[in-house]
């Protein structure tokens, strides 16, 4: 049985955990053994509602600090998981929906005052891929956790190599909380005035236009992203 100190598996006994797992160590320590890395995703899935209430009340900073709240959480629970040894099936697609419900909730929040149709074309992909990226995980987690043991015809011709997040879609994470953090924590609409002497450049650029590069790439990544799971799912002769 692995050995168990301040709430933690050591080192040695469980290979699994990432160097930067050990950040959180201090804040392990003071979190009870009751609660699981799960109850932290299920709590992610919780403050969405709230994200879209404090964006379209106009309270962005207070949104801001929920928003990156919910991304500590989003680091401290795969952390937990995997120090503690309380890695689950469940947590490996429930861990990434939480992202997309996040997300999610902030880019539509958003929609309640930034009236830029350029906007609303980058985030309707990013969205639609996050959909097909929740409906692709879900069907694998199904087949490799709860169908395997059934003769059906999915189990007869499919195969599941791996599950959980890919490189691509945690990239893509990344990228959407720094674009939804700066987009909270100051106005999308303050503009910037840009050097004069660039004259191809437009006079000014709102913090909205300045983020459309990042949307692209999270668009990027995420396609990537939805590529590498279709590339996980085998399909037997």
């Amino acid at each position: 049985m692995d050995a168990i100190k301040d709430g933690v598996l050591e080192k040695q006994k469980f290979p699994n955990a990432k160097p930067h797992d050990y950040f959180f160590l201090p804040v392990l320590k003071f979190i009870p053994q009751t609660i699981k890395p799960n109850h932290l995703s299920a709590l992610r899935f919780l403050m969405a509602l709230p994200l879209i209430l404090l964006i379209w009340l106009h309270f962005y900073k207070l949104a801001a600090l929920l928003f990156l709240f919910s991304a500590l959480l989003d680091g401290l629970d795969g952390s937990m998981a995997r120090l503690r040894g309380q890695e689950t099936q469940l947590g490996t697609i429930l861990d990434p929906t939480a992202d997309k419900v996040s997300n999610a909730a902030v880019f539509l929040g958003f929609l309640f005052y930034v009236k830029s149709d350029v906007y609303l074309s980058l985030i309707l992909p990013i969205l639609i891929i996050d959909l097909v990226l929740f409906q692709t995980a879900l069907l694998k987690y199904l087949i490799k956790n709860f169908w395997a043991a059934k003769q059906n015809w999915l189990t007869r011709h499919i195969e599941i190599k791996k599950t959980g997040a890919n490189a691509w879609g945690k990239t893509k994470m990344v990228l959407q909380i720094i674009v939804l953090s700066m987009l909270l924590l100051f106005d999308p609409e303050t503009s910037i005035k840009l050097h004069e002497q660039y004259a191809f450049l437009p006079e000014t650029l709102t913090l909205v236009e300045i983020s459309l590069p990042l949307l692209l790439a999270c668009i990027f990544f995420g396609a990537m992203s939805l590529k590498g799971h279709l590339r996980e799912i085998a399909f037997k002769n």
